[in-house]
């Protein structure tokens, strides 16, 4: 996983390396079993062998921190390229099989959704921040693929585009990802939903 920090946030200039360190010192101590709000900062700083000071300048709390720990694994966007519906789909899902599949990622996740009565601000915040631009990009493809008639009118997409992602999201929830291959479980994820969703037989 690539865990460079993201640069969405203003301020002084940080020190890459440092930054790193400390998103990597949560993914790994959330995947050995510490809870997001069992955390402190100066627990993380320790974890990743920099000082105190170099958490607190980039990050005041521990919700803007895991901010920037879910926005880090959830890199790289999709970017489908308009060869068709079902190819674009695929790389749309592609980029939620391969996070999936990640243990760090799916620990992190797993215990936002745990957590989400106690972080609440933290838990709205990624999904309008961090999740709503994929959800975005998976309706693009939806819309396009009504447009070039692949898919019937009268669905609704929505409704479609959770279908899509809900079996991915139910293999991290219960962490059963060993056997997951991400190119292949999401075109079958495709051809079993899209086939009912198509506008003329295949």
């Amino acid at each position: 996983m690539n865990s460079e920090p993201p640069a969405r946030r203003g301020g002084r200039q940080r020190d890459p390396a440092a930054d790193s360190a400390i998103i990597e010192a949560v993914l790994d101590m959330v995947a050995a079993g510490a809870t997001l709000s069992g955390l402190s900062l100066v627990a993380i700083a320790k974890q990743a062998g920099v000082s105190r000071n170099s958490v607190y300048r980039r990050w005041k709390t521990k919700d803007e921190l895991y901010l920037d720990v879910l926005e880090t694994i959830n890199k790289p966007r999709p970017a489908p390229d308009g060869a068709g519906t079902r190819e674009d789909l695929a790389a749309v899902l592609r980029v939620l099989a391969e996070r999936v599949v990640d243990d760090r990622a799916g620990s992190m996740l797993r215990a936002l959704n745990a957590e989400a009565v106690t972080f609440p601000q933290l838990h709205r915040r990624y999904f309008e921040e961090i999740v709503a631009s994929r959800r975005e990009a998976m309706n693009r493809v939806l819309r396009h693929g009504v447009e070039r008639g692949e898919i019937r009118s009268d669905v609704d997409l929505d409704l479609l585009a959770n279908l899509l992602v809900s079996p991915l999201l139910a293999r991290m929830a219960s962490g059963d990802t060993d056997r997951l291959d991400p190119e292949e479980a999401g075109r079958q994820i495709i051809d079993l939903v899209l086939d009912g969703a198509a506008a003329t037989p295949r």
